[in-house]
């Protein structure tokens, strides 16, 4: 197995500041303005730039929000608790740069070297890590003409670190430290992260199509809706993983630890004495029978066509290819399915969860998914955020209302659908069929893949791209 990476350097005495254990050079406010457009001049390619060299300097607390820092060479910096909110990191050297608890929400660190940096409880939500180099990487530092090393051990760690939604596609993870870390859905495709330790993390809805997860140790972990389909996964360690909903298309779990993993299961009771429970639930207002709860139950290829569901407890169900045609959901929690090709034709959805579920290439036309009236009470809307419609039909869709808030309906076929006050915030919608859809007081900030068009007869609409 290849070593980690290793940096040394002399340590210097002048100016520097004992900080966890390393020395680090304090920058004052009016040197790092100086720095700070001296580097930005050098991005800009204008006359007398030069690059920001802050490595092994003292930057802890300080307000970094939306600068540029690109290319800087932050090596071994102290940046504990640092606001890097926004900023521009896209290639910058942060080999070793201890960032504790800093914030770097929607910052941008395309193919920043990373190598053994200390990311212990910071926030990098919505981030883009495109190609990030997270492995592992070694700080020495010299003394007395011997070298000593400045970190317990060499890998990268980011423990505790809230990761939510970000972009991580092709980053380089090997060793990785990811104990309790939130990675809820963040996109890993491509990634490596072979022996990372993930032990307790949370990875529910995390997209990790053909990552490379040899040897990982992912005790405990949250895979609720996850995207595993063609990861490696040899000698991974799945024990007491919760499985459900999670897309395994192509995976070999043949040579992974599975020792309490929780999976779909098998329906134990007949789904007709299900059903007929759950109708005198619903009768009786709850005084007999039984709500139907479905959690996890695999209903593959079933015939359910007609069926009254209503607030039915479905969450993390497998419904691939099921036929649910007129079927009423209304008020189920929907959440986390594998509903890929399902039939939902004319389906009652009002007022349904639908968070995360997959539901590629389903069949929706003219599905019932407005808002569910609640007596004394606001109209309580179908919750589609998150959801996956890649190809799927919703003509005739009724989705007055609803939650579409980054939702996934690439390539949708969304024509005379009524969206009238949806939110569709950061949905993406490229190669979606809109032609006559009602889009009327949608809101469709940060949408992707759709354009407002005036044509040359003066007629107005929304126009995928």
């Amino acid at each position: 197995m290849q070593g980690p990476e290793v940096l040394s350097f002399k340590l210097l005495n002048h100016g520097a500041v004992t900080f966890a254990g390393r020395h680090a050079r304090r920058v004052n406010g009016e040197e790092l303005e100086r720095i700070l457009a001296l580097h930005a001049a050098f991005v800009a390619h204008a006359p007398g730039g030069r690059r920001a060299i802050l490595k092994f300097t003292n930057l802890s607390g300080r307000d970094l929000s939306g600068r540029c820092l690109a290319e800087a060479d932050l090596s071994g910096a102290l940046l504990r608790r640092t606001n890097l909110a926004g900023a521009d990191l896209r290639d910058a050297t942060l080999f070793g740069a201890d960032l504790t608890r800093s914030d770097l929400t929607g910052a941008c660190l395309e193919s920043a070297d990373m190598r053994g940096a200390t990311l212990r409880d910071a926030t990098l939500i919505r981030c883009n890590m495109l190609r990030v180099d997270l492995r592992e990487g070694v700080l020495m530092a010299s003394e007395g003409g011997n070298l000593r090393q400045m970190h317990a051990d060499g890998g990268t760690t980011m423990h505790g670190a809230v990761l939510t939604g970000a972009n991580m596609r092709r980053a380089r993870l090997s060793n990785i430290v990811l104990m309790h870390a939130d990675l809820r859905d963040v996109d890993l495709r491509g990634s490596l992260m072979a022996r990372a330790n993930l032990t307790k993390a949370d990875l529910t809805g995390c997209n990790l199509h053909g990552v490379d997860l040899t040897g990982a140790n992912m005790t405990g972990v949250l895979l609720s809706g996850a995207i595993l389909t063609e990861a490696t996964l040899v000698g991974v360690q799945l024990e007491g993983a919760n499985l459900l909903g999670a897309l395994l298309d192509g995976a070999n779990l043949s040579l992974a630890n599975m020792s309490n993993v929780i999976l779909p299961r098998r329906l134990e009771r007949n789904i007709q004495d299900v059903l007929l429970q759950h109708a005198r639930w619903i009768t009786s207002n709850g005084l007999s029978g039984q709500r139907a709860d479905l959690t996890g139950a695999d209903l593959t290829d079933l015939d359910l066509g007609g069926v009254d569901l209503s607030a039915a407890v479905l969450k993390g169900a497998v419904l691939r290819s099921a036929i649910l045609d007129k079927a009423s959901l209304a008020m189920a929690d929907l959440s986390l399915v594998d509903a890929r090709q399902v039939n939902l034709s004319g389906a009652d959805l009002r007022g349904a969860q639908l968070e995360r579920a997959s539901l590629n290439g389903a069949m929706m036309v003219g599905v019932h998914a407005g808002p569910m009236p609640i007596r004394g009470h606001s109209d309580w809307p179908t919750n589609l955020s998150l959801a996956r419609l890649p190809s799927a039909c919703l003509t005739d869709a009724e989705l007055m209302h609803a939650t579409l808030e980054r939702a996934d309906l690439t390539g949708a076929d969304l024509r005379y659908a009524d969206l009238t006050g949806a939110c569709l915030r950061e949905a993406r919608l490229q190669g979606a069929r809109l032609e006559d859809a009602m889009l009327d007081d949608a809101d469709l900030t940060d949408c992707t893949g759709v354009t407002y068009e005036v044509s040359s007869t003066a007629a107005r609409g929304w126009r995928s791209d």
